[in-house]
Parts: structure tokens; C-alpha cells; sequence
């Protein structure tokens, strides 16, 4: 049997030297032979003679047997998968040398005598540009806050999870009072400077669950999960106090400003998202026709 394993193993020893890739010969579920290719971390020594059901957590056995599968159905054609290897999850592979979370893209083929060759291309530096560029796609390229495509996707899933488990939730729409004359009296740039250190602001006081989005030129959006409209209403004061106390050196003088909040909490299961942020410029409209730099919750 060893022999036979030997002879097995010989016959794909000039693949295994030649790729770059984290290669593993399977015969049946069991490894014979392991490359670790650039994957530094591998240990070729402790993987050979692993099984799958040792070498995997048992989600990602699954996904790697139903691969398999595929590729025994059509011995020569090509399955590709894609996984993260977690450290914390995979103990053998962890004194195989795995150390942190790393992404790999898998192909697997089935050879007529029976093994599968398993090849794994580490595609971490992908994936964190694939994360870079959603992330960017996102954010509001002036203040680094998430946009407003992205602040209604967040608060639709909240909304509908709010609405399942009877939590609470609330808005606050946030205007900067007589932005036009800022820009008008100092310049574009110096409003620009103003709503980046506003967002730096609300970023220091906001809670980890919050989401700080731009809404518009002059509108920023806190929305508070697991907030009530009460509880909503003394987060937006924190945020006028915060704004008011802002102080920012210019040429042109020291800039200040005050904002107006309005502030929305949802309303039951017939709510939704949309109608949240409408009652929230409603109570806006108050705040601002009141004078400005005040808050005002729904009556």
C-alpha cells in the first residue's frame, strides 16, 4: 500500500515542483502528498497523512466535499471554490503553521486512477482590494462618512430586524445652520474643513452600533439602533451641544457653527426605512423655521 501511495505520489512530483500554488494530492479523503508552493506558513510534513474531516471545520468539509463531488462526476474538468482558512476554527492546520485568516481560491480535478489534485492560490492582497474598493464605493470621498446609498441599505436590514425581535430604533437628520453663509463669508474650502471636522466629532461620540452617513451638502444622518425616540432625542442634543462647541482656526477668521436635528424613532411594523428619514426632515423643517440650533422630535 505504501508502495503503491510511493509510485502515485512520483507521478505528479514535476507539477508539484513547478507551481507557485499550495498544492494537495487526495486519494480518497485521506493527503499523500502536500506543496506548500508560496504559502509560507505550510508545514508539508504535518499536512501529508491528514484527512479532511481532521484537517477542516466541519462547514468548510462540506463545501470541500460537495467540490469533490463535482469534480469526480467529470474526471479532467476544473471546480473552483473560494474560502478563508481561520486559525482559531482549523487546529490542525494551526500547527501546520496557520497563523492568521487567510482567503484562497481552490481548484480541484479528478484524475482518471482516482486521486484529486487539490491547488490553492492565496488571494488575500485580492480580496483586501476587492474590501478597499467596496469600501470606497461607500464612504463620501470628502468626510470619509458612509453615503446615502449606503445608509439606506443598513437601515432597511435594521428596520426589518427591529421589527422581527420588537426593538427600537431612531434617526437623527442633522443640518448645519446657514452652511451657504460659511461657504459664502469663507470660501468652499472652508466649508469642506467644517464638515470634516464636524464627522471627526460625531465619529468620537457616537456609540460602535451608530451609522454616520452623509445625507446631502449640508446633512449628516446618526442612526441609532436600539434607540428609542426619547432616548433619540437626548442623543441628538449631545450632538448640537458637540457642534456648538466645535472650534476650527482659518485665515479667514475662526469658524463655528450650530445645526439643527431632527429626530424620528420608528413607529411599529407598517414603518419603514423611507418613512423615517420623511418624518426626520419633517422634524427638521421645525427645528430650522424655529430658529436653528435646537433639536425636534416627533410630537
Amino acid at each position: 500500500m505504501t508502495q503503491d501511495i510511493d509510485n502515485r505520489a512520483e507521478r505528479y512530483q514535476a507539477i508539484l515542483e513547478l507551481t507557485r500554488d499550495l498544492l494537495i494530492v487526495l486519494d480518497g479523503e485521506s493527503v499523500i502528498m502536500c506543496r506548500a508552493g508560496e504559502s509560507e506558513w505550510v508545514n508539508e510534513a504535518v499536512i501529508t497523512g491528514l484527512t479532511l474531516d481532521t484537517m477542516l471545520s466541519d462547514e468548510l468539509l462540506t463545501k470541500v466535499r460537495g467540490t469533490i463531488e463535482r469534480a469526480q462526476a467529470a474526471p479532467g474538468t476544473v471546480q473552483s471554490i473560494e474560502y478563508v482558512l481561520r486559525p482559531e476554527q482549523l487546529t490542525m492546520l494551526h500547527e501546520a503553521g496557520l497563523r492568521e485568516p487567510t482567503w484562497y481560491e481552490a481548484r480541484f480535478v479528478a484524475t482518471p486512477s482516482g486521486e484529486v489534485l487539490w491547488s490553492a492560490r492565496d488571494i488575500n492582497e485580492r480580496k483586501k482590494l476587492q474590501r478597499k474598493v467596496t469600501n470606497q464605493a461607500q464612504r463620501d470621498p470628502l468626510t470619509g462618512a458612509y453615503n446615502r446609498r449606503a445608509l439606506v441599505t443598513v437601515m432597511e436590514q435594521t428596520v426589518a430586524q427591529a421589527q422581527r425581535y420588537d426593538w427600537t430604533c431612531s434617526v437623527l437628520l442633522i443640518d448645519v445652520d446657514d452652511f451657504s453663509k460659511i461657504n459664502e463669508q469663507h470660501g468652499w474650502d472652508a466649508g469642506d474643513q467644517l464638515l470634516q471636522q464636524i464627522v471627526t466629532g460625531l465619529y468620537k461620540l457616537k456609540r460602535t452600533a451608530d451609522f454616520l452617513a452623509r445625507y446631502g451638502d449640508d446633512q449628516l444622518v446618526l442612526f441609532l439602533p436600539e434607540t428609542n425616540h426619547e432616548q433619540g432625542v437626548a442623543a441628538a442634543e449631545r450632538v448640537r451641544r458637540l457642534i456648538q462647541e466645535l472650534e476650527m482656526p482659518y485665515p479667514t477668521g475662526e469658524l463655528q457653527c450650530t445645526v439643527s436635528v431632527g429626530v424620528a424613532g420608528l413607529r411599529g411594523l407598517e414603518d419603514s426605512a423611507p418613512d423615517m428619514l420623511k418624518r426626520a426632515e419633517e422634524s427638521l423643517f421645525i427645528a430650522r423655521n424655529s430658529g436653528g440650533n435646537r433639536v425636534e422630535g416627533e410630537v
